[in-house]
């Protein structure tokens, strides 16, 4: 769900999956500025059982705090378990179609739950269709008006949205 936050965005969602065997449900809040600049994020992750966890390295990312040296180019997060957080960059590019931007970004890998430095590449191939790449990693992502993830080629599809 997009939705205003002062006088940006907040990006929020839950994805509900399993991680060996047992269920696990992620919750996220991403805040962004008035140019979709990543101001502040939240994870919280509900293990099977009632463990809950945030992702150790978050609070040094994004506590508004001087970031690690090796993140100072990031605008932008990627949280690995969903294709919410790609709306961000797509919102923040404002990319033509025919254009193309390359992007540092903080990654949360999931399972792993820790962040490492990413390169990724966002090419507009129509009005509602992006090519997004990392490394040798790439898919087509389908978006709609707002920008937000319909579908990532072959991973993911939406089957229903909040209102």
């Amino acid at each position: 769900m997009l939705e205003s936050a002062g006088r940006g965005r907040r990006l929020r969602g839950s994805v509900l999956t399993h991680e060996a065997g047992q269920p696990v449900e992620l919750r996220y809040a991403v805040t962004v500025d008035s140019s979709w600049a990543t101001t502040e994020v939240e994870v919280l992750v509900a293990f099977a059982g009632g463990d809950l966890r945030e992702p150790a390295e978050l609070g040094a990312l994004w506590s508004g705090k001087e970031r690690p040296p090796e993140y100072e180019d990031c605008v932008d997060v990627d949280l690995g378990f969903t294709p919410a957080t790609n709306t961000l960059p797509i919102r923040r590019l404002e990319l033509a179609v025919g254009e193309e931007a390359e992007i540092a970004v903080a990654w949360l890998r999931w399972p792993e739950l820790r962040f490492e430095r990413a390169v990724q590449r966002y090419a507009r191939l129509a009005r509602d269709r992006y090519r997004y790449a990392q490394d040798d990693f790439q898919a087509e992502l389908v978006v709609d008006g707002q920008g937000l993830v319909l579908e990532y080629e072959g991973l993911w599809r939406a089957v229903a949205r909040a209102s």
